[in-house]
């Protein structure tokens, strides 16, 4: 029972890491100003625009919303369950204005910096690059304990089950259509692309490849989590 109870610890250790850092991810991200994240462009443009709401508060918003809809497309067949992912919804709006706190204090401005506009340039590319290398690392953390998926991928899976569709068919759609909304929200009231740039574009292939990267630490966490006996 110690043991258990152990184990279930380092697991919520583990998770909590995986989306902390996945949020650290979003916030340099939003300080590179390239483009967010396809599954967080529409919370960071409604934050941008409706800035009385933090951006982890939107964040809350929109992927509640994401639960909502699992809830209807499975009906009859709605999993009670589901409804945790407001914890981990939660906790990740939490963690990206917190993160977001911090990168405002000590992340300087690539805008503010003396440097000519391809250095300038060259700081957010970097700033992005961290990004990646640090969602693709929250990614591994988050998933590796087999708790709360976050409604992102929620969602993703119940349409992908519902229409018997490959989860990556489902994946590439969704994002589409989430910087799309993104996209539209952003031209109509910035009329200008805000959110939705080359980054968007380079995160949605190149954290993918990282996590590839990442590959061998995953026994590493799972001797962490269950001890020797995952090795």
């Amino acid at each position: 029972m110690k043991h258990s109870a152990i184990t279930l610890l380092k697991k919520v250790l583990v998770y909590c890491a995986g989306l902390f850092i996945m949020a650290m991810g979003v916030s340099f991200s939003g300080t590179a100003d390239l483009g967010m994240s396809p599954v967080n462009s529409i919370p960071y443009v409604l934050s941008e625009i409706f800035t009385f709401l933090s951006m982890g508060t939107w964040i809350i918003v929109i992927f509640s919303l994401y639960i909502l809809i699992q809830f209807l497309i499975l009906g009859r067949d709605l999993q009670p369950a589901r409804v945790l992912q407001l914890i981990c919804t939660t906790l990740f709006g939490y963690f990206t204005d917190f993160t977001n706190f911090l990168a405002d204090r000590f992340l300087p401005d690539p805008a503010s910096l003396p440097l000519s506009p391809a250095g300038i340039y060259g700081v957010r590319l970097l700033y992005l690059a961290i990004s990646m290398a640090l969602i693709a690392l929250g990614i591994l953390l988050y998933l590796a304990p087999c708790l709360i998926s976050l409604p992102g991928e929620g969602i993703m899976q119940v349409i992908a089950d519902k229409l018997h569709l490959p989860l990556h068919t489902v994946k590439m759609c969704f994002d589409i259509t989430v910087s799309l909304i993104a996209l539209a929200i952003s031209l109509a009231y910035f009329r200008q692309f805000h959110g939705i740039r080359e980054g968007t574009v380079i995160a949605a292939f190149g954290v993918g490849k990282i996590l590839g990267l990442y590959e061998p630490l995953k026994p590493r966490v799972h001797r962490f989590m269950y001890g020797r006996e995952a090795a």
